[in-house]
């Protein structure tokens, strides 16, 4: 009996390997099948855990506004990138929440750059991540300056509400090694509703992080190794802060976009905002 469980054990892991895009179907097997829910946070510092090497990862993370009404015009951007590295939880879910991701290497970053132009992007603003094997790494999305529900579309594909408390829309990363290979790292993300962190004791922080929330349907995971970046965008624009992807992508107040091929003045126009995420380096 203990060999035959065996077996089925290792049966099961091999069907939960592989890819996911919009023409496969759904993935057997969770992008964090061995985690609980509760494991996505990061955990309390043990000061009796013995000292090891971290390896480091970080990301060059660059923002870009897009006018609302030019979301049409980024097809030859995703025809420039990949979807088969990206594995979700559930492709459709994962769509019906708003997002799409794709993936590509560094060397074709200018050519989707001046594509993102061309569909009338404007940067606004890069930053640094850096995460390590141990602790996951937060990138504030929007702020949540009051209690509210978010309505989004769980795993099961039904619509489900979260009622959070004010805080922070992030979007949170993990890395898990990759057995045997060295330089290239398991990089799961997924928004999560945090609470500014300011407390240094470690029993606060585990209260404080049993209050945040993980939206796991909208979780996406990839391999990344340096020169490997991912674009994050919404699918749609639905014009409300409301739900998932209308809080994550819409921006409230608007951009200030130029039209020199009208050769108009300036004008603010309803913005959804891009993410790329570049793998800059790779401490082992």
């Amino acid at each position: 009996m203990h060999r035959i469980g065996t077996i089925l054990v290792l049966g099961v892991l091999l069907l939960g390997i592989g890819g996911c895009d919009e023409s496969t179907i759904e993935p057997a097997r969770p992008i964090w099948a061995d985690t609980k829910i509760g494991d996505l946070g990061p955990k309390a510092p043990d000061p009796n855990r013995r000292a090891r090497f971290m390896g480091t990862i970080h990301f060059d993370v660059y923002a870009i506004d897009l006018p609302a009404d030019n979301i049409g015009k980024l097809g030859p951007v995703w025809e420039a990138l990949s979807a088969k590295p990206i594995r979700t939880n559930s492709y459709t879910a994962f769509a019906e929440n708003g997002f799409r991701v794709r993936y590509g290497r560094l060397r074709i970053w200018k050519d989707v750059e001046a594509l993102l132009a061309q569909a009338g992007g404007k940067g606004a603003g890069t930053t640094s991540l850096i995460l390590s094997d141990m602790e996951p790494a937060d990138l504030p999305i929007a702020d949540i300056p009051r209690a509210q529900p978010i309505s989004f579309t769980g795993t099961n594909l039904a619509t489900e509400i979260a009622h959070v408390t004010p805080g922070v829309l992030a979007l949170r990363l993990r890395a898990e090694a990759v057995p045997g290979v060295r330089g290239v790292r398991k990089i799961i993300a997924y928004p999560a509703h945090t609470l500014p962190m300011s407390i240094a004791i470690p029993e606060l922080q585990a209260t404080t992080r049993e209050r945040e929330f993980y939206f796991g349907s909208a979780a996406f995971a990839a391999q990344m190794s340096p020169g490997d970046l991912l674009l994050l965008a919404p699918n749609r624009f639905t014009g409300e802060r409301k739900t998932l992807g209308g809080l994550f992508f819409n921006k409230p107040v608007g951009t200030i976009f130029p039209d020199p091929a009208r050769r108009r003045a300036p004008e603010r126009k309803p913005t959804v905002r891009v993410f790329v995420l570049i793998c800059t380096r790779m401490g082992d």
